[in-house]
């Protein structure tokens, strides 16, 4: 098994935390931009959407987070196979 490039890892993650402040950054710009009524509306298509979808399976919040659960390992594992191939592990 190969060594992880600490220095990559290191670059990466500070890239990371630099994306999650800018975009913390463009979030509180757009809401703070957002009209009433824009945010309603934004509501009104979402309840729209989960009646549409997200009621007729029960609204269930276990299920969602099993889901949400799921994903996170499947990135997870792409990004292992990704680091595999590149020799980073």
């Amino acid at each position: 098994m190969a060594a992880v490039n600490k220095d990559l890892l290191q670059q990466t993650l500070r890239g990371y935390a630099e994306v999650n402040e800018i975009t913390a950054m463009e979030r509180a710009a757009s809401l703070a931009r957002i009209t009433r009524e824009e945010n309603w509306a934004a509501f009104q298509a979402l309840y729209e959407a989960w009646k549409r979808t997200g009621q007729k399976a029960g609204g269930d919040w276990a299920a969602l987070s099993e889901q949400r659960v799921a994903d996170a390992i499947a990135v997870r594992r792409v990004f292992e196979l990704l680091a595999r191939h590149k020799g980073l592990l």
